[in-house]
């Protein structure tokens, strides 16, 4: 959270710096635009991060079909690319595709497996944003996002994510500093709610109670980005 408050307060600091007078009175905004952004991210788990062993399966020897388990959740970093378009001066509709890198470790044992999975997320997303401070050099803005889905990759176990859809809130600022081209930041509220995640094969999930599922409680973070952007 401090590193949040950090953030916002030099995204303030950089919207007072004083700009060319010239550059502000001879830009007169269009109507219309379209900006293209590739940013670097860093990731910053917020929620509960507890683990529930659904796999109770009682006493005798189904008992021995239940497992341990545990999740690490962690900071991570990552790559967003996106593309915006604003219409009417003030109203934008974004697409984009975020990823992130080993966002936690899991562990689980059971039935005579030890399984590990570092997965990496890979979500689409949409959004609608709000430009309340636009000139000829700096553009402001906040909105709120929706992903449409979560594809989970990365080294070890193959990863199975029960949570299709997040919802979230952002606040960025890009800074014009050629013509079309600006350097740009952004912090992204994102919130999965209660998420799930299997690390056994098909095959394994068939002998387990609960279809090998385990749970994360509540996951939400929060996203910094910075990077380059491009108006058209």
């Amino acid at each position: 959270m401090k590193r949040l408050i950090l953030f916002l307060l030099v995204a303030a600091s950089i919207a007072e710096l004083p700009c060319d007078a010239s550059a502000e009175s001879s830009y007169e905004i269009p109507n219309r635009w379209a900006v293209a952004r590739l940013q670097g991210l860093m990731t910053i788990p917020l929620g509960d991060n507890n683990v529930a062993a659904w796999n109770d399966c009682g006493s005798g020897w189904l008992g021995s079909l239940g497992f341990a388990s545990s999740i690490d959740t962690r900071t991570s970093g990552g790559v967003l690319g996106s593309f915006e378009y604003v219409f009417k001066r003030k109203y934008g509709l974004e697409i984009g595709l975020t990823y992130w890198r080993q966002i936690m470790t899991l562990w689980a044992e059971a039935a005579g497996y030890t399984l590990e999975g570092f997965p990496n997320f890979i979500m689409p997303t949409i959004g609608a944003n709000y430009h309340f401070l636009t000139d000829g050099q700096k553009d402001i803005y906040g909105g709120a996002l929706c992903t449409l889905g979560v594809i989970a990759t990365g080294s070890g176990s193959n990863v199975d994510v029960s949570k299709d859809v997040a919802l979230g809130l952002s606040f960025g600022m890009d800074y014009y500093v050629k013509d079309s081209w600006s350097v740009g930041a952004a912090a992204k509220y994102i919130d999965f709610g209660e998420i799930d995640f299997s690390l056994f094969p098909e095959g394994v999930q068939g002998f387990l109670c609960d279809n090998g599922l385990f749970g994360l409680g509540h996951l939400n973070v929060v996203s910094l980005t910075i990077g380059i952007g491009y108006r058209f």
